[in-house]
């Protein structure tokens, strides 16, 4: 039976390679199924490598993702190479206090509320929709 284990461990990988999972990811279709179809700007709090902030450039006008991990920001912007043209900016930054000025038609954050101060976030998010 043990000498099973480093196939299967082996075949495991190979197919988490193909079929990567990610459980932010997961989430993502349901989100867009909340959404309108068309909106004018929208804000993605704890963006991460930016894989939302992309969905939801495919129906706004800008959408502003922010998240306070320099390295992961610059992925999101590797990942993005259009982003200007797109509409699409990535700024490190700390929710709620350093959400960028202005006024947003959808603001999601996907795994992050949880790491906020919830109140704060909250009408953070209040004042900015």
């Amino acid at each position: 039976m043990t000498s099973l284990l480093p196939s299967l461990l082996t075949a495991l990988d190979r197919f988490n390679t193909a079929h990567p999972w990610d459980h932010n990811a997961h989430f993502h279709p349901w989100i867009l199924r909340q959404l309108p179809r068309r909106f004018g700007s929208a804000l993605d709090v704890g963006s991460g490598s930016g894989d939302l902030v992309r969905l939801l450039a495919a129906r706004a006008a800008t959408v502003h993702g922010i998240d306070p991990d320099p390295a992961i920001i610059a992925r999101a912007r590797e990942l993005t190479p259009s982003a200007k043209a797109a509409g699409v900016t990535f700024t490190v930054a700390d929710a709620p206090t350093g959400i960028p000025g202005g006024s947003y038609d959808v603001i999601t954050c996907v795994a992050v509320l949880h790491h906020l101060p919830l109140a704060d976030a909250l009408a953070a998010f209040r004042d900015h929709l």
